[in-house]
């Protein structure tokens, strides 16, 4: 999902209240209280009003996600399409949505909740070349639907599958229930109209660039300084600089979540962040110090989920310092890879250099 990273793959297609962060206006922080301090509100003007409910941008609360009812039911029984020329697969207990016919043209769609009298839970990820991601069945979702300009989803839909609205660029406001668990990669990337989008408040994935190049997404990194959803947290803002201090609820740091932020010197995260995904580190050359206390912590196996480099196509490298627990995951994680590891305690923001 990160933007950055997106960014320069698709050319031919924040810090939660850390001294780190730029200022906030006076206007910022007569907005709110608590958590919400020193975040600047949605410009009302483009994209309504502010809103910090849970599952909308940021929560608090982390939600346990509930399970697919139908993982099991794979059974296929036909294949069909609707009036409006959408397709879908039937099973014997749920329908999925499968793509469209050549002459859909929809400005307003809506996702029936039943097909056959069969609920429908997903909108099944389209095809993508091995080779080139570039290269998609056209048909599969809704991907490259130019007429479309809103979608409503029924309360029975469980997933959206990868690439499913890919490059809709007349899309501008999507319906998302709050049933909905799993979003997947690309799912609303190259949307460049949308900017009306909530993200279920229990959501449990959200898959690589889910939201890339979207007015709604490059608004959350203007105005916020963490992109959080459900506890994980997926992006930096692009005001957030120098230490950055992770707030306790923040379960999971995932793929990409820092990567290429190149004036963050030091990550503070909480004992309840149990995962770090891939390239969480990657291509941040300012990084000194990543304070990690729960010694459990699982970390992506492989020297690029730490680097200083400054650009993708350079060797990684990381010089700074990892801080966590003596003979912990964290500790033999570090020592794989000869990086400089102390204590937790042993870490103060002016204790970060290291040759």
């Amino acid at each position: 999902m990160h933007l950055k990273q997106i960014a320069a793959l698709l050319m031919t297609a924040g810090c939660i209240l850390s001294a780190g962060c730029a200022e906030s206006t006076a206007a910022e922080e007569s907005s709110g209280s608590g958590l919400w301090l020193g975040i600047e509100p949605a410009r009302e003007d483009e994209f309504g009003k502010a809103t910090y409910e849970d599952g909308l941008y940021l929560s608090q609360k982390v939600l346990e996600p509930q399970p697919d009812p139908y993982k099991k039911d794979k059974t296929l029984v036909r294949e069909g399409e609707t009036d409006e020329g959408i397709r879908y697969a039937l099973y014997e207990e749920h329908a999925e949505i499968t793509g469209h016919t050549p002459d859909f043209n929809a400005e307003e769609l809506v996702i029936p909740e039943t097909i056959s009298g069969l609920p429908v839970t997903k909108i099944v990820s389209v095809a993508v070349s091995e080779d080139n991601k570039f290269e998609a069945d056209r048909e599969g979702g809704f991907y490259s639907c130019y007429t479309l300009s809103k979608v409503t989803m029924p309360e029975s839909m469980y997933a959206i599958g990868d690439y499913a609205f890919y490059g809709c660029k007349n899309l501008r406001e999507i319906n998302i229930p709050e049933s909905v668990m799993h979003i997947g990669a690309r799912a609303f990337a190259m949307c460049s109209s949308l900017t009306a989008l909530t993200v279920p408040s229990g959501i449990d994935t959200i898959g690589d660039s889910a939201f890339a190049l979207t007015p709604w997404y490059e608004d959350l990194l203007f105005h916020r300084d963490l992109i959080i959803f459900n506890g994980r947290l997926y992006d930096v803002g692009k005001r957030c600089t120098g230490e950055i201090i992770v707030p306790d609820y923040v379960v999971s740091v995932e793929d990409f979540a820092f990567f290429a932020c190149d004036t963050v010197t030091a990550v503070v995260l909480p004992e309840s962040v149990k995962s770090i995904g891939r390239y969480a580190f990657c291509d941040c050359p300012m990084l000194e110090a990543v304070v990690i206390p729960n010694p459990k912590c699982k970390i992506y196996d492989d020297r690029s989920t730490f680097s200083n480099k400054k650009n993708s196509g350079d060797k990684d490298f990381y010089r700074g310092m990892i801080y966590s627990e003596k003979d912990s995951a964290v500790h033999r994680f570090a020592k794989k890879y000869n990086y400089h590891f102390s204590e937790t305690d042993a870490y103060t923001p002016e204790a970060t250099k290291h040759s």
